[in-house]
């Protein structure tokens, strides 16, 4: 078990999930970079795999009672669509007991190993300090959008902190970028990010959750992840497991309602909640689901606390009032609006998080008493690469420029004259409707306020074709493959082979995912071979580039391995 689910992390390193315009979790990418930061996880998270093997050979048929997981919802929201109402919040409690308890109404006989997990949720009426609690707690933002480095989950960095995560589970509503309809720490994490995130708008069933995920199974989705549920595919091949022995081997996601899709000489589940189908199409966890799930709250598993937690003991809401930082009662905002506060402000301001008004920048020159800052520099993002390159998709990623607000891409068919630009706030963007067999190139350049970056060396991929991503050979000439990395997955030392012959000096880098380069050296052009140390950086996936004064010529990706 520990072997395989060492190769199963280190696979999943290499196949980050993706899927813009589509259902799209980013719960495996959020895993990758934690293992990245903390390689430490891979150990907790395999003794949590030998709890459940124990449990599933030798406890699984134990009887007990329902387990109840108070939840808490932490909304943070920068526009009033975004501060989701009492109502919708806990229409997203409803679904996740209908689905979990298979009460729902769309369940069906067509899979007979469907299950009651026998797992509910409430939302938390007592809080950590024993007081009453409606289980919502609110907080307005200047910022326009979240990513998934967990800055939602810390009030330090514009969010909320978590409840202790040993007594509930933690869901933060915002509005994440790049199309992320959620995502989840699986078990093992840090408890102080542990729980799950969701997309202002595919929060709850109907309302203001927009189709085709408006039924809350995003949610159901998502808990899923957090309690220790991979992909229905395991994010990888035929050959790669989600741990679960009743769900069909599959090998890729599926999308809206595949029903009849066979992969892996099997019939898709395209109905189980961990697949990507449409919420219309999800209605069931399987028996072997449920066991794995369970096993957290037995003896010695990882969520056994919440056996005893407090948080549905049964206490009311607070009498709403004016001053208790929840918009309650008849409330427009918080603490404002209503027949009883004061009106909520509006129109423009120097605190809003808007540029109006006369502002010349967001809350900042025109009427306001503090004078815009100079521009910052914008700089070109680096470490583009193509990565999960399918028939008719692939996902395009860069390391992140501090000082961007978005990013364009411009991407086209090898030889054609029309670029197509797309727009994102995030890191990466995943390009659909591909030809397969199909050569494309593509470049990205970052936004910065009023300026932008020069784009970045061109890059091609090959949709079908996994390991045809290449990147800085057109932008200057060269031919492919001028710069080869081994061993790769390294432990101690890296060996370059390049052929730079051009240049006179070439500056080589390692970068990590956040875009922090960690090492410099700077050779001769001709040099044939470099070594580099690499001992005392932690595992995970690392960038290797190497640039001239015309620019940057080679970035390769390598893995470092314990």
């Amino acid at each position: 078990m520990k072997q395989f689910l060492t190769f199963s992390l280190f696979f999943l390193m290499l196949l980050p999930a993706s899927l813009l315009s589509q259902r799209n979790c980013a719960s495996m990418e959020v895993l990758e970079s934690q293992i990245a930061e903390d390689p430490s996880i891979v150990e907790r998270m395999e003794a949590i795999e030998d709890r459940t093997e124990e449990f599933l050979n030798f406890e699984g048929a134990t009887t007990r009672s329902v387990v109840t997981i108070p939840v808490v919802f932490h909304v943070i929201y920068k526009t009033s669509a975004q501060n989701l109402s009492d109502a919708q919040l806990q229409s997203q409690i409803d679904v996740l007991n209908e689905d979990f308890r298979r009460t729902n109404a769309d369940r069906n006989n067509m899979w007979s190993q469907a299950a009651d997990t026998e797992i509910e949720f409430c939302l938390a009426s007592v809080d950590p300090n024993g007081a009453p609690t409606n289980g919502i707690q609110r907080k307005s933002t200047k910022k326009r959008e979240f990513r998934t480095n967990d800055a939602m989950k810390f009030t330090s960095q514009g969010g909320i902190d978590a409840w202790p995560s040993s007594d509930y589970l933690n869901v933060w509503v915002c509005n994440i970028s790049g199309g992320i309809l959620g995502y989840a720490q699986f078990p093992g994490g840090n408890p102080a990010s542990d729980g799950v995130v969701l997309d202002y708008a595919y929060t709850g069933r109907g309302g203001s959750a927009q189709a085709p995920f408006n039924l809350g199974r995003t949610g159901t989705h998502e808990v899923g992840h957090w309690l220790n549920l991979r992909h229905i595919w395991g994010d990888g091949g035929c050959s790669v497991d989600d741990f679960v022995g009743d769900t069909p081997t599959s090998d890729a996601p599926n999308y809206g309602c595949a029903s009849s899709h066979v992969s892996c000489s099997s019939l898709d589940m395209v109905q189980n909640y961990m697949d990507y189908s449409d919420d219309a199409c999800m209605n069931l966890y399987t028996v072997g689901q449920k066991s794995r799930m369970q096993s957290l709250f037995a003896p010695g598993g990882s969520k056994e606390s919440f056996l005893s937690s407090n948080g549905c003991g049964g206490g009311t809401p607070p009498t709403p009032s004016c001053t208790d930082g929840i918009q309650n009662g008849d409330e427009t905002g918080v603490d404002c609006g209503g027949p009883d506060c004061d009106p909520c402000q509006t129109g423009p301001t120097c605190s809003d998080g808007i540029q109006n008004g006369d502002e010349t920048g967001v809350d900042c020159g025109g009427s306001c008493a503090n004078a815009c800052p100079p521009p910052s520099s914008c700089d070109t993002p680096a470490n583009p690469f193509a990565s999960n390159i399918k028939r008719n998709r692939t996902k395009l990623n860069w390391s992140a420029v501090t000082s961007a607000t978005s990013y364009d891409v411009q991407v086209r068919p090898q030889g054609s004259s029309n670029w197509q630009v797309f727009n994102t706030g995030s890191t990466n963007i995943t390009i659909s409707s591909l030809s397969n067999n199909t050569t494309y190139e593509w470049a990205v350049r970052a936004n910065c306020g009023g300026s932008s970056s020069d784009y970045s060396a061109t890059c091609t991929f090959t949709a079908g074709n996994s390991g045809s991503g290449a990147c800085g050979n057109n932008r200057l000439g060269l031919s492919e493959q001028t710069m080869k990395i081994s061993p790769n997955p390294a432990r101690t030392f890296v060996n370059v082979d390049m052929d730079f012959s051009a240049h006179e000096v070439v500056t080589v880098r390692i970068v990590d995912i956040y875009g922090k380069i960690l090492l410099t050296e700077t050779v001769a052009g001709n040099t044939p071979r470099m070594q580099l140390d690499v001992q005392k950086l932690g595992s995970g996936m690392y960038f290797l580039s190497a640039q001239s004064k015309e620019g940057v010529l080679e970035t390769r990706r390598f893995i470092i391995a314990q």
